[in-house]
């Protein structure tokens, strides 16, 4: 399972217990235990915080501490059994949690070195355990001996029958501590076995996945290189068809400045042309203005004749009416 569905089924089981009612602790310890114990990880505060959003950001830190000190209460295991060595019980307790904090810490990346230190744990409980047996062996040899000395001495057999009950009672009772010890040194073994095989499972399953992150990894690089190859060829294909842009605009350029210097050149003929036609625009309008004056000076001596003419005509009429008249009429006429 990819690390995507990972965290999608890690939310759904983080909603179910929202939907639930509990504290935002709870919720905290409770994701602890299913990134712990179903998935193998460690958890962190980021990441806690990063999957359940809830809360402050001292939440997650205090769950986890919680979570860790209930794990080390469960894992401290207590034997009970009457009148056996300290030592011996403390061997077997420390072992105990020996074995719980490697197993809680699997998925760390000290792995390999906690495991190593788990082997050189499990060698030294091995030769203790051996030690035992030759202590058993020793302490049933020393029984014997005792049976035997016991039989030798029948003058005290009525004085020893007691005893020799009693003996009987510890040594019966000493032998049930040692089947208990057995069993519980068989019961550790298989927990130790257990460990190195799960220990050994998810260091391959680690294997695979760090060999199949390389080829993920390669395969990106590789993705990426190609990318890049692209990119460059674009870039050349760009650079290319910018310089070909570049040398089609400096010739439109070159043309238009020609079209330009044309145009140019055309524009000052036009100019000396405009200035002739102005100049001699600015002579008519000035002969214009002189025959004007010269009308109007025309016209104003012709009113005078006329008004003369009146004048003569009036004095005629007086003196020749009809001589005046027909004078003033071709006159006028003329």
């Amino acid at each position: 399972m990819n690390d995507v569905n990972s965290d999608d089924e890690i939310r759904q089981l983080i909603l179910e217990l929202m939907n639930q009612g509990l504290s935002t602790l709870e919720i905290y310890k409770k994701t602890c235990a299913i990134l712990f114990y179903q998935h193998g990880i460690m958890p962190t505060p980021t990441r806690l915080y990063a999957l359940v959003r809830k809360g402050s950001m001292s939440t997650p830190g205090k769950a986890i501490q919680e979570f860790l000190a209930q794990q080390k209460e469960k894992g401290r295991i207590e034997l009970e059994i009457p009148e056996m060595p300290e030592s011996l019980k403390t061997t077997f307790t420390e072992a105990l949690k020996e074995t719980w904090r490697i197993a809680s810490q699997i998925s760390s990346a000290t792995a390999r070195e906690q495991n190593e230190q788990h082997q050189r744990e499990l060698n030294r409980f091995t030769q203790q355990i051996e030690q035992l047996d030759n202590k058993n062996q020793a302490l049933e040899s020393r029984i014997d001996e005792m049976a035997q000395i016991l039989a030798e001495k029948d003058i005290h057999v009525s004085e020893m029958q007691k005893e020799i009950g009693e003996g009987k009672t510890k040594l019966s009772l000493e032998s049930n501590r040692l089947a208990i010890a057995t069993d519980q040194c068989e019961e550790l073994k298989k927990q130790l076995d257990k460990a190195r095989h799960d220990f050994i499972a998810e260091s391959h399953r680690m294997s695979q996945e760090h060999e199949q992150g390389l080829a993920r990894l390669k395969d990106h690089e590789n993705r990426a290189l190609m990318e890049i190859e692209r990119e460059r060829q674009a870039a050349n294909k760009a650079i290319k068809d910018a310089t070909n842009a570049l040398k089609l605009r400096e010739d439109e350029l070159r043309q238009r400045d020609d079209k330009l210097l044309e145009l140019a050149s055309e524009l000052e003929e036009s100019r000396r042309d405009l200035s002739a036609a102005k100049t001699k625009l600015e002579m008519t309008t000035a002969n214009l203005q002189t025959i004007r004056i010269s009308y109007e000076e025309q016209t104003r001596i012709n009113g005078q004749l006329k008004a003369q003419l009146e004048q003569l005509s009036a004095k005629q009429n007086i003196t020749h009416p009809k001589n005046s008249r027909r004078k003033t009429m071709k006159q006028i006429h003329d």
